[in-house]
């Protein structure tokens, strides 16, 4: 446990800021410091129309700078801005630059900041150095990227004397999940609207590549290229409100490649109505393992777990960017 308990500004109250809110209420060794969404709907209302009753005293700030501003006088080592607003790192990373600013640790669901040197390493060392000057630890993390498809892949490979090649399989049915996650996997769309929305990058899932170099880093296996690829999962006939013709939602492969080896294989569906739902982790090596979950991770209430569980190790963490193979994120509290 953190020597004094942590205290959350929440920014960003959709779908998953709400629930991380909820999350957050009652919960030992966590305050909440206040929130904040610029949404006309949310900015000055009572915090408590949106989760359920908690926090009644607590009224949405219009700005994350507001908010921090407000709670300046009472700053502490251990207060933590937890960032649901985005998922590329561009866009985020004005975000934590001004938590880091005002002296917070930042938890982001940002999928690009799990391992952000693979696509924005000029970013990356930027956000490090600023932690680093501010004395304060930085974040990325969820349940993919963050543990289903690397930090869950690396904890079962330890078991390993020798690792050859990983593949990790998960299957999301997305007729289950929120509806923007339909929306991601571009449920509903022809196949020209779904080609039209990978190229303009409204549409995938942001963040396999980042687990894929996590893995083969984590495992010491060597990078020529990392590869990526997103096809359409079409409906055969009507499904779930689907014509035939059109998008269920999607399959995306990325691909740690070494020579002619494929070392580590990514490989991901998520769609309406996805036969066989769950996750599995194939090791190949001494010994070789094979691990299943049935059902898979639920992607929501696992992000929220995983986002509210690492708040006691940031704050105990050395400060710069880290990522969940380089803090001990193991367990739902450090050990003392």
């Amino acid at each position: 446990m953190p020597a004094h308990p942590a205290r959350v500004a929440l920014v960003g109250l959709g779908p998953i800021g709400v629930e991380v809110g909820k999350a957050l209420a009652g919960r030992h060794g966590v305050s909440l410091l206040g929130a904040a969404d610029p949404a006309p709907d949310k900015a000055g209302s009572r915090l408590s129309a949106l989760l359920d009753g908690a926090f009644p005293d607590v009224t949405v700030s219009p700005s994350a700078a507001g908010l921090y501003a407000e709670s300046g006088s009472s700053r502490g080592k251990a207060d933590v801005a937890v960032l649901c607003t985005g998922s590329r790192l561009h866009a985020v990373t004005p975000q934590i630059e001004e938590a880091i600013d005002a002296g917070f640790h930042v938890v982001s669901t940002c999928e690009e900041l799990a391992y952000p040197e693979l696509r924005h390493s000029k970013l990356a060392r930027r956000i490090d150095a600023r932690a680093r000057e501010r004395g304060v630890a930085v974040l990325g993390t969820g349940v993919n990227p963050g543990l289903v498809m690397d930090r869950l892949v690396l904890a079962i490979a330890s078991a390993c004397v020798r690792v050859d090649a990983v593949r990790v399989t998960r299957i999301v049915d997305a007729a289950k999940r929120r509806g923007p996650l339909r929306a991601k996997v571009g449920a509903g769309l022809t196949r020209h609207e779904f080609d039209e929305g990978v190229a303009a990058k409204k549409l995938g899932h942001v963040g396999l590549s980042e687990s894929a170099a996590i893995i083969a880093l984590g495992l010491g296996l060597p990078i020529d290229e990392i590869s990526e690829t997103i096809k359409p999962v079409l409906a055969e006939r009507e499904t779930d409100g689907v014509a035939p013709g059109r998008v269920l939602g999607l399959h995306q492969v990325a691909i740690v490649q070494a020579g002619d080896e494929a070392r580590v294989v990514l490989d991901l569906t998520m769609a309406v109505a996805a036969p066989g739902p769950g996750d599995r982790i194939e090791v190949d090596g001494d010994p070789p393992i094979r691990v299943g979950v049935t059902g898979g991770f639920h992607g929501d209430r696992s992000t929220i777990g995983c986002v509210v569980n690492a708040i006691p190790f940031i704050v105990a963490s050395p400060a710069g960017l880290q990522t969940v193979v380089s803090l001990p994120l193991f367990g739902l509290q450090p050990l003392p």
